[in-house]
């Protein structure tokens, strides 16, 4: 039944113009704009989906009980809630909680008892279930399910127009604007605030480019699209960048709108005007090691893992001298890849990289994700002349912080041309520019009142 999703569909007011979220310098962005943006994003994607059915549920039931003449009470209502509340206590999960854990207030809450209500009523009616005995939720879905596919249910495709309808139901109809703000209410804070940043941050680049033209602007974006449909091509070959953008709900068209596209865009144009290819040249000599350490030479490498520590208790098996020692013995026992990684899936003790075979990938000098005795281990082979051999070789053990560690290095990849090198600097002197003009963490999602 619709109810066991504890989500309601809510009476949808014109929308207002009001400001949704702040950020740096002032800069506000309507909850109109917001709207438009979440609607396209999450709309047709399958999140979108999911909230969609849930609304055409909901005015479903709302116009078949004005048909067949179903009403429930207020008071029906609260002694739903009350019911509910007696069987949360019990089970010692406040009622309370669970609302606001589905992102509900507690009006809505009350329309999705309500809902639910009626949908029990038209289920009782419609299958001639006397009062007194239990109407399943099942039997519910299985109802409501019918009187959809009865009347057919029409998905429109995205209009760049901000109105209009986007589904059909028979007799029944969804507005975007009214499902945009449905959508906007039930959407995870975090979606929200990166729509509104990108939002912020394109008005801020616009700032900050006044002399732009239109014309210009437009080139700069279709180029940007342009670029990424050569990455899809050159890595998905047998799939269309169309396809790919439906299979996510997307539009050429809506793709082109989307302020992500825009930014792209002219943050790159922006380093080129003042940066160049001398500026950018620059740049990486300034900070050669930098860039270096975060795109440039790397190792392929797989971990096997062993927990120990100074003393041992009861969170803690060995000593490291204990791993140490036990690493030592298994390591002149094993000559390849294949052996390291039964090794790895017999022993290893970190769940992460043991679901991936011990598989770290390439590890750069200044990769972050993997501790810094790791990968001074690992360059420290090559800085002291040693060589990765074809089939690999074994490097440790290697003491951190909570075990001991083996690696197996498989193959070195020198530092990428400059073709390469350029791109990974001009990408870090947009993202710098953009933290500048427009922080992540200055962007503040307003409530209405505020």
């Amino acid at each position: 039944m619709l109810g066991a999703i504890l989500l309601s569909a809510c009476a949808l007011g014109q929308l207002l113009d009001e400001p949704a979220a702040r950020g740096k310098d002032g800069l506000a962005v309507s909850r109109a704009a917001l709207e438009a943006v979440v609607l396209e994003r999450f709309g047709y994607a399958e999140t979108g989906r999911e909230f969609l059915e849930l609304f055409l549920k909901a005015r479903l039931l709302d116009s078949l009980a004005s048909q067949r003449g179903i009403v429930v009470g207020d008071a029906e209502v609260t002694r739903r809630w009350q019911e509910l509340e007696k069987r949360s206590q019990a089970s010692g999960q406040p009622l309370a909680d669970e609302i606001e854990r589905r992102n509900l207030t507690p009006e809505q809450f009350r329309d999705f008892l309500r809902l639910a209500l009626v949908q029990e009523k038209l289920t009782r009616a419609a299958l001639g279930i006397a009062r007194g005995v239990e109407v399943s939720g099942d039997k519910q879905e299985v109802w409501l399910q019918q009187e959809i596919s009865t009347r057919g249910l029409e998905l429109l495709p995205p209009s760049s127009g901000s109105g209009g309808i986007l589904a059909r139901c028979g007799e029944v109809t969804v507005e975007r604007t009214e499902f945009a703000r449905f959508l906007y209410e039930r959407l995870e804070r975090t979606d929200l605030e990166e729509s509104a940043w990108h939002l912020l941050l394109l008005s801020a680049l616009e700032k900050s480019m006044p002399d732009l033209s239109p014309d210009a602007r437009q080139r700069a974006v279709d180029e940007e699209v342009a670029r990424r449909r050569r990455k899809h091509e050159a890595e998905f070959p047998t799939v269309t960048f169309e396809q790919r953008l439906g299979a996510t709900g997307r539009t050429l068209e809506s793709l082109r709108r989307d302020p992500s596209v825009a930014i792209a865009a002219l943050s790159r144009l922006w380093v080129d005007r003042t940066a160049g290819p001398e500026g950018v040249r620059r740049a990486y000599e300034e900070e050669r090691e930098l860039f270096e350490a975060r795109y440039g030479e790397a190792v392929r490498a797989a971990l096997l893992f062993r927990v120990a520590g100074r003393f041992v208790n009861d969170l803690c098996p060995r000593t490291f001298e204990q791993a140490e020692e036990e690493l030592r013995k298994l390591a002149a026992r094993v000559s390849n890849h294949t052996e390291f990684v039964a090794q790895v899936e017999r022993l290893s003790e970190e769940p992460g990289t043991k679901k991936q075979q011990g598989d770290l990938g390439w590890v750069m000098r200044g990769e972050a994700r993997v501790p810094k005795e790791l990968r001074e281990a690992l360059f420290h082979l090559l800085e002291t002349g040693g060589t990765i051999p074809e089939q690999g070789r074994l490097i440790g053990p290697v003491r951190l912080d909570s075990g001991c560690a083996l690696l197996w290095a498989s193959a070195r990849r020198p530092s990428p041309s400059w073709e390469e090198m350029s791109e990974r600097v001009h990408e870090e002197l947009r993202r710098r520019f953009m933290e500048r003009v427009m922080p992540r963490a200055s962007v503040e999602l307003l409530t209405p009142d505020e």
